[in-house]
């Protein structure tokens, strides 16, 4: 019996209710996740985004990078075109006005500078016993003084660029994390999961964590000795702590407050983060010994997690 060969019509036919429950299996395929990495202040940033459509969470993306390189541009110490270079530049010829967002984050800075009796502070040189930098409120100006005076925002920049890149996120109801280098803010909730985990560095071992922090929102910045290996009130290297990571509702704040802390070290780092609300931290030390101790703030010791050993 010979075996007739099916039609072209009927393969045509077949082929298209192939098509009909196959394309939604295709069309669903979207992970809700975005992960970009982009070179600006210096560094490698990260962001993760999820929630929403492709292009919305792209369009956030977009938003937020954008956002970090127009603070790069107005506030980097780097560039000789930036707002805080022309800034330096005005050293010891009087008040000049600046931009909202700049005068901000030095007045954050003048206020960890004070709260801290010096722990942490934007200017460094110029001459004579005064306080080298007076911002006014009222007219949003801010004179540097005596000639030689330079500001630094090292330590607020990057805090207050995690902060304003996550804002794009905020915007579109988005959840995710903006990694600046030594600053990530978190926004939303991770995926499947009701608080943020993020690991604290190992000191002394490469690529090992000394254990991770739980949040559900905010800013977690760590610095190390290496990065703050002098105290400005003295000029000499910093004491016994190795490592501080503060959590914050502020970007800013957690960038400069960590520096602080590093340099005030355990118990009198932690009296300074309990003197700003919604902030807390874990600090560091090495002893006499050579061993490592945690100080964390009372009352979130259960957000911190430790890995054991040390």
């Amino acid at each position: 019996m010979t075996r007739r060969r099916p039609s072209a019509r009927l393969l045509l036919m077949v082929a298209g209710i192939a098509v009909l429950f196959l394309a939604p299996l295709h069309a669903q395929v979207d992970t809700c996740h975005l992960r970009l990495f982009k070179y600006l202040m210096g560094t490698s940033m990260r962001l993760e985004v999820y929630g929403a459509t492709p292009s919305v969470r792209q369009q956030a993306a977009d938003e937020a990078f954008a956002a970090i390189a127009q603070v790069d541009r107005g506030m980097s110490d780097y560039r000789d075109d930036s707002e805080l270079a022309r800034l330096n530049a005005s050293a010891g010829r009087g008040a000049v006005p600046v931009s909202g967002p700049l005068f901000a984050l030095l007045a954050a800075g003048e206020r960890v500078w004070h709260a801290s009796g010096g722990a942490f502070s934007t200017v460094s040189g110029g001459r004579g016993g005064d306080r080298p930098i007076v911002l006014d409120a009222t007219t949003g100006s801010v004179r540097i003084g005596p000639a030689g005076g330079r500001v630094s925002l090292n330590g607020l920049a990057k805090g207050f660029a995690a902060e304003v890149a996550a804002g794009s996120l905020v915007r579109r109801g988005l959840s995710g994390t903006v990694d600046t280098g030594s600053v990530q803010y978190m926004v939303g909730r991770p995926p499947g999961k009701s608080t943020w985990t993020v690991g604290i560095a190992h000191p002394d071992r490469r690529g090992a964590l000394l254990g991770a922090v739980e949040l559900e929102a905010g800013a977690v910045a760590t610095v190390t000795r290496a990065t703050v290996p002098i105290d400005p009130r003295t000029q000499r290297p910093t004491g016994p702590a190795v490592s501080a990571t503060v959590i914050s509702r502020d970007g800013t704040l957690a960038d400069a407050l960590s520096r602080a802390a590093l340099v005030l070290g355990p118990s009198a780092g932690l009296e300074l983060l309990a003197r700003f609300p919604d902030t807390w931290g874990v600090i560091v030390a090495r002893g006499a010994d050579g061993q490592l101790s945690i100080a964390v703030s009372a009352g979130h010791t259960r957000a911190f997690h430790p890995s054991s050993p040390l």
